[in-house]
């Protein structure tokens, strides 16, 4: 019951994520006139952002794409096969009779548990690896003014830290 409500909760996050990724491209103001280079340029970046491999696909590095695409890929089953995995463990965990069968099934349940996390990192490292790829390619390609700039600030009347992030094409 637990199990099958984690999944639907996991689910609408998903779900939820991916909706707000769509929504950004929809960010720019319907009045503000692209040119034709830029927004081929917000496409490819687009594409990048929902899964590697697809922004370099776009502008025909296909080597590139090949190999951010598998890494992605590979990160994805091995997050899967060690989540059923480590279920798996864990229900054996519960249903153990015995003080060292549950102690077994605890450290297989741990070790599964690592090694899906070590795969989400790894993920999210192609996933950084492939948007910092496509930024430096379109700095390339489009010249100096399609840049990314991150913005860390100091707030002092309220005394708090943030960052800004700015996109220009």
């Amino acid at each position: 019951m637990i199990y099958r409500f984690a999944r639907k909760k996991l689910l609408k996050k998903k779900v939820l994520v991916l909706l707000m990724v769509l929504m950004a491209g929809q960010m720019l103001s319907a009045g503000e006139e692209l040119k034709p280079e830029s927004d081929r340029l917000r496409k490819t970046l687009e594409k990048s952002l929902l899964f590697p491999g697809l922004g370099q696909l776009a502008e025909k590095q296909y080597v590139k794409a090949a190999v951010f695409a598998t890494a992605e890929i590979f990160c994805l089953i091995k997050v899967a096969v060690n989540f059923g995995k480590g279920n798996e463990a864990y229900r054996n965990y519960r249903d153990a009779l015995d003080a060292e069968a549950a102690v077994a099934w605890r450290q297989q349940t741990a070790k599964y548990d690592r090694r899906r996390n070590t795969a989400i990192l790894a993920g999210t490292g192609v996933w950084v690896l492939n948007m910092i790829d496509i930024f430096v390619f379109a700095k390339k390609k489009y010249g100096r003014n399609a840049a990314v700039a991150f913005h860390p600030y100091y707030n002092h009347e309220n005394q708090t830290f943030g960052a800004g992030f700015s996109c220009f094409f």
